[in-house]
């Protein structure tokens, strides 16, 4: 289990408003629906972020689904769903080979 570090931040009032609506909907305490939430939205926001820098060109299909925390299939199907195309260079495709192999030899 991840040990939990209090951190102290100024909110406004429609995001308290909604920590407590979201709260008693779903039956957690404030600080759990809080977690809740931030690690939503971090998970969304890897995700964007990711698929940003792949289309720029400063992460590779393998470093933006590691980034994303995805596997690089679903990170293609979530490209996809934007429309937007990949940018797989030999470069990507030879690392994907290298990875297939490693799997076929290891298994």
């Amino acid at each position: 289990m991840n040990k939990l570090v209090s951190v102290t931040t100024r909110l406004n009032k429609e995001v308290v408003q909604y920590i407590n609506e979201f709260s008693k909907l779903f039956q957690v305490d404030k600080s759990t629906a809080f977690r809740m939430l931030l690690q939503k939205g971090i998970k969304i926001d890897r995700k964007e972020k990711a698929l940003e820098l792949y289309i720029k060109g400063k992460l590779s299909l393998e470093g933006a689904s590691k980034y994303a925390k995805m596997y690089i299939g679903d990170f293609l199907e979530m490209m996809r769903s934007k429309g937007v195309e990949s940018n797989i260079n030999l470069e990507d495709f030879e690392e994907s080979l290298k990875n297939v192999k490693k799997l076929k030899f290891n298994s």
